[in-house]
């Protein structure tokens, strides 16, 4: 999933940014997004929440591997959602304003998830996101906009 911003009030907002409050602005973003999108994620094992990926200027394609077969024939969580991986995955990357963040999730039955193919989400998961990390976008800009402070 790649967000492109097409709100030209939002990219006026970001073309009045230092190069250092656009890559703050736009990494808390992309932890909203990933965070928004693990709440609205179908759960049986948890594999497809555990799968979703944050990457720099390119895919990262890896999932988690399936739960063990009593997990599944229980229907039991086995992956919980872990709220530092993202974090993790932008923490030690310097963003440059030319960077891309990706959010993906390559599990081969995801766009089926996407398409409505669950009780759990059936408007999808990303779709019901991006408006409103449309909106997180531009709360996130205004706060990068802001002389005083430390942006950590």
């Amino acid at each position: 999933m790649k967000f492109r911003l097409s709100d030209k009030n939002a990219v006026l907002r970001f073309t009045k940014l230092t190069p250092e409050r656009l890559a703050w602005a736009k990494k808390f973003t992309a932890l909203s997004a990933v965070n928004r999108l693990a709440r609205r994620a179908p759960v049986l094992t948890g594999r497809y929440r555990a799968s979703f990926n944050v990457s720099v200027n390119g895919i990262d394609y890896s999932v988690a591997a399936p739960a063990p077969k009593e997990f599944v024939k229980e229907k039991r969580v086995f992956y919980e959602f872990d709220k530092t991986k993202a974090e993790k995955a932008l923490g030690g990357v310097v963003l440059q304003v030319s960077d891309d963040i990706f959010i993906s999730n390559s599990l081969p039955y995801a766009e089926s998830l996407e398409n409505g193919h669950s009780r759990q989400a059936p408007q999808g998961v990303f779709r019901t996101v991006i408006p409103e990390v449309k909106e997180d976008i531009k709360k996130f800009a205004s706060f990068a906009k802001r002389k005083d402070g430390d942006l950590k």
